[in-house]
């Protein structure tokens, strides 16, 4: 039988020797690569297929520690062993007990005396049938990592592309463009410094440099302003936000989602007097809670037009002195924990 990705496995059940002998010749004359397991005990056999591949069962029907209608009930509740094809073979002429076999989950059904052409015929059938199965499984697997790797393209390419007007926004107020690639790994190093998983880590060092791309749409009069900005024009500067986050909503992935969540909010505040929603505590999410820290301590720390750059130390202080007010105490604990990390990324990334 061509075409099997391994040798096909064969487990034959049955407490009588010669019978076990016979049946593992039959299986040797339809399929001479098979690798043949047999077993006098039913129990035995099912901790032998609990771990393995199995690809055809043959069961005698009357054994003394369990019947081979129970047999096949405690093989198809594995797992693996749902499909592979079951036979069910026995002396006894009662065809309740053909039925109730066929209930548990056999295939097929054999009296004995065995006919050795019916028997290696059918089994072959099935044998082929379970190869076929396979191939499928096979195919199924490959096509899906093929799709799953033309969505992780296109997905790339779509934050590629966000990326790159995240960069037109950012470098209209900024001497710099390495701001975004400090704060994705500024906000990576946070995640995992608080026990975020890698799943997450990842996706919020790709979400993060998206956090002022709604700043496209802020006029230069008002984003460029080397002064105090006047109420009309701060209430236009906080759209950014809403502008963002409507850019960005509506994604089908995760990563857009987080996105979406850190353009919104990443102006809100701890303790519920930032902008646009008024959110405060774990009502802000976490992504955007990660940002607002830093966000505030890379713009601080950078040269803008409208200020100079601080020192880290003077960083650090405002930080404290804003923990519990703008910024998860939390966060503020674990990022001045890490400084010596996020100074190298400072440093490296200018």
């Amino acid at each position: 039988m061509p075409g099997w990705p391994r040798p096909p496995t064969i487990v034959i059940i049955d407490d009588q020797e010669t019978n076990r002998h016979l049946l593992a010749e039959i299986a040797r004359g339809f399929c001479s690569h098979a690798e043949i397991q047999a077993f006098d005990d039913p129990l035995a056999a099912i901790a032998h297929a609990n771990s393995r591949p199995v690809d055809l069962v043959l069961t005698d029907y009357r054994m003394p520690n369990m019947d081979g209608i129970t047999l096949i009930r405690a093989l198809r509740a594995i797992d693996h062993l749902l499909d592979p094809p079951i036979i069910c073979i026995t002396a006894v002429d009662d065809v309740r007990i053909r039925y109730d076999a066929l209930d548990a989950g056999a295939n097929d059904y054999l009296s004995r005396p065995i006919d050795y052409r019916e028997c290696s015929a059918r089994c072959r059938n099935l044998l082929n049938m379970r190869r076929l199965q396979l191939a499928s499984i096979e195919h199924s697997r490959i096509l899906g990592e093929r799709v799953d790797a033309v969505v992780r393209d296109l997905e790339k390419k779509k934050m590629e592309m966000l990326f790159r007007l995240a960069k037109v926004a950012e470098q209209r107020d900024t001497d710099t463009g390495a701001h975004l690639s400090r704060i994705g790994q500024y906000s990576a190093a946070l995640a995992r410094r608080v026990g975020c998983d890698e799943s997450f880590t990842a996706i919020l060092e790709l979400a993060a440099p998206l956090h002022d791309i709604g700043k496209v749409a802020i006029p230069d009069a008002i984003l460029l302003a080397q002064r105090p900005l006047t109420p009309e024009e701060w209430t236009v500067m906080k759209t950014h936000t809403l502008v963002g986050h409507a850019m960005l909503a509506g994604g089908d992935t995760e990563q857009m989602e987080v996105a979406a969540q850190i353009a919104r909010s990443h102006h809100e505040k701890f303790d519920g007097s930032g902008y646009p929603d008024g959110l405060a505590k774990q009502d802000i999410p976490l992504a955007a809670r990660i940002l607002a820290v830093v966000d505030v301590y890379d713009a601080l720390t950078s040269k803008r037009p409208y200020k100079e750059v601080w020192s880290h130390d003077r960083a650090q202080e405002l930080l404290r002195n804003e923990s519990g007010r703008h910024f998860d105490p939390d966060l503020v604990e674990a990022f001045l924990a890490d400084i010596p990390a996020i100074r190298a990324i400072h440093s490296d990334a200018h």
